[in-house]
């Protein structure tokens, strides 16, 4: 699912593509397709080794603890955090085929690894996606509701098997199901291979929806929600323990340090996981208004490729890339911010060696 936009395509496209490549005048992309292929090597390069540093010391550190019974608030959210940096590592390794592939314009990997790298890619891009509303979901559960006295490990399964089947399985096998491995070549020019899902429009139209309210517009909600109740509750709580301090510490109206820190995480993680997302399904779900914007825009002014400007062909670009790095940046959101999962990387009790001291006996006596 590198973008519906440039990776999807239907029946009909295919067939009008030979007589719209007459009709429209075109650029040079080289320049464009080298930049994006920098910005996906240099994307894989930074998230790569930080999720498999957080990978490697939360499971070195241990999840969890085998004497508790019942796993704690922290160590959930720890294992959340470790299973999305795997997600995102599974995504970030997908990067060096799919930048090869938008570069040179053909599928050079094989039929096999066609379905297999793309299978991967939107599993692991949706399922990033239901971790991060699960947690959400738990944390407002926890926090804010009568239910944590009951609330259970178990019950986190729920939403996450639910989430999991619809809004991961059902478009990854669907996307699968309609994935083909062909080759398009045209007179005077090199075979090229191809690695997409061809459909017919309403199949695509059917797809796209449900993939864009599964994956976006319900977590999204989901989340916003709970992390707006979330502030609600914690700033009424400090309202309250504000009310039943004395005169002279009620004086103060300086807020507490820890919710100006709840607040920019809260920020921090709302606004990141839509500046990612966002872009990538305008393009996917809104392309014709796009598209129409760009001509009143610039008209006949600009510069055109394939009846579009230079400047919304950059866009797309960089709004099929965002996910990517939206991957790439999950682990220092979740992880290295987190002073929880700091705390627990780097205040790890160090194994002290045991030393013994072994004492020769003395003879105390003197030969005289």
């Amino acid at each position: 699912m590198e973008g519906f936009s440039s990776n999807f395509t239907t029946t009909s496209s295919i067939e009008d593509e030979s007589s719209e490549d007459d009709q429209q005048p075109h650029v040079d992309m080289s320049f464009a397709k080298g930049f994006m292929t920098f910005v996906y090597i240099l994307v894989c390069l930074v998230g790569t080794p930080g999720n498999l540093w957080i990978i490697y010391k939360l499971f070195r550190a241990k999840l969890w603890s085998g004497a508790s019974v019942q796993l704690t608030v922290s160590q959930r959210s720890r294992i959340y955090i470790f299973a999305l940096a795997c997600s995102d590592l599974l995504l970030l390794l997908t990067l060096p085929p799919t930048a090869s592939y938008n570069y040179n314009g053909t599928w050079v990997f094989g039929s096999a690894a066609c379905y297999i790298i793309r299978s991967v890619e939107i599993f692991a891009k949706l399922f990033s996606v239901i971790l991060l509303t699960v947690m959400s979901l738990e944390r407002y559960i926890i926090v804010c509701t009568r239910l944590r006295h009951v609330y259970r490990a178990w019950m986190s399964l729920v939403p996450l098997g639910i989430g999991t089947v619809l809004g991961v399985l059902v478009p990854t096998i669907m996307h699968y199901l309609y994935l083909q491995h062909f080759t398009v070549g045209y007179e005077g020019s090199e075979v090229t291979w191809v690695c997409l899902p061809i459909m017919t429009n309403e199949v695509f139209n059917t797809f796209a929806q449900y993939t864009f309210a599964v994956g976006f517009i319900i977590p999204f909600a989901i989340m916003t929600a709970c992390y707006i109740l979330l502030v609600r509750h914690v700033k009424s709580k400090y309202k309250m323990r504000r009310a039943q301090q004395t005169t002279t510490l009620a004086k103060s109206g300086k807020e507490p340090r820890y919710m100006s820190e709840v607040r920019k995480s809260i920020w921090r993680i709302a606004v990141f996981h839509f500046v990612c997302w966002a872009p990538f399904w305008g393009f996917t779900m809104l392309p014709n208004f796009i598209y129409q914007i760009d001509q009143y825009l610039n008209g006949d002014h600009e510069e055109e490729s394939g009846g579009e400007s230079i400047f919304l062909v950059y866009c797309r670009l960089v709004a099929n890339c965002l996910p990517y790095i939206n991957a790439a940046g999950n682990w220092v959101l979740y992880a290295l911010l987190n002073v929880d999962v700091r705390k627990h990387i780097y205040n790890q009790p160090k194994k002290k060696r045991k030393f013994t001291l072994k004492f020769n006996p003395v003879n105390t006596s003197s030969n005289c």
